[in-house]
């Protein structure tokens, strides 16, 4: 099984999203991952050319990085999107890669569709998906709207099982206290992997992943402070 993590992050692997995301993989029992980091490789934004479908179908005349990852895209069975919350959409270089995914899609429209969509010149239907992130809010609720609409209408990929954590600086903090309760955070996620290899996710995991960590007042009144700098 070949398992792909696209690691959104500008801080690399020790962001707290990667956290999050190498716990629901160890609960899943996915080792040995293939870790893309989108700051690390050259991605550039789509021409809207539509190349891809007319004149070299399935390959995009721009030649970077994505010649490289599209491929692995297709091969994955797992593919594992890990991001940290920006404006309340995706960070920019993981919405380019998304987008440059138009050459895995065919141009004519599904007929099945109500919206409109394209369908897939591969077939992925086997393939799952999973976004997991954190944000600087006290709650997911309502920030990820955006993404989850995205999402529903197929983003240039699938719909998959999400875990949207707010409060996600709270995870870098060595207090004790806090570490508890993070860690108690964190072994729901790892139960969430564990659940979803053995068959789907319990309502009682799932409610567990949208509990804030700490009540907003105490939350937001340390995320100020943390600043040091005056308002």
């Amino acid at each position: 099984m070949k398992t792909l993590v696209i690691n959104g992050s500008p801080r690399g692997a020790g962001s707290n999203t990667m956290n999050l995301t190498h716990t629901f993989l160890e609960g899943a029992g996915w080792t040995n991952p293939e870790i893309i980091d989108i700051s690390k490789v050259s991605i550039a934004g789509c021409n809207g050319c539509f190349s891809c479908w007319e004149k070299t179908p399935g390959k995009c005349v721009i030649n970077d990085s994505m010649t490289e990852l599209l491929p692995k895209l297709i091969e994955a069975d797992i593919v594992i999107w890990s991001f940290p919350l920006y404006n309340c959409s995706f960070p920019g270089k993981m919405k380019c890669f998304m987008d440059r995914q138009l050459p895995i899609s065919l141009p004519f429209m599904d007929e099945s569709s109500e919206t409109g969509e394209h369908p897939m010149r591969y077939d992925l239907s086997k393939q799952r998906h999973f976004y997991i992130s954190t944000c600087g809010f006290w709650t997911a609720k309502g920030n990820y709207d955006s993404i989850i609409a995205l999402l529903e209408h197929g983003g240039g990929s699938h719909k998959g099982f999400t875990i949207f954590c707010g409060q996600g600086e709270l995870f870098n903090i060595p207090d004790p206290e806090l570490k508890e309760l993070t860690n108690t955070y964190l072994e729901a996620v790892r139960k969430a992997g564990e659940e979803f290899a053995a068959g789907e996710v319990s309502e009682k995991i799932q409610e567990l992943l949208t509990r804030s960590i700490l009540p907003k007042e105490v939350y937001e009144s340390f995320a100020n402070g943390s600043w040091e700098i005056e308002g």
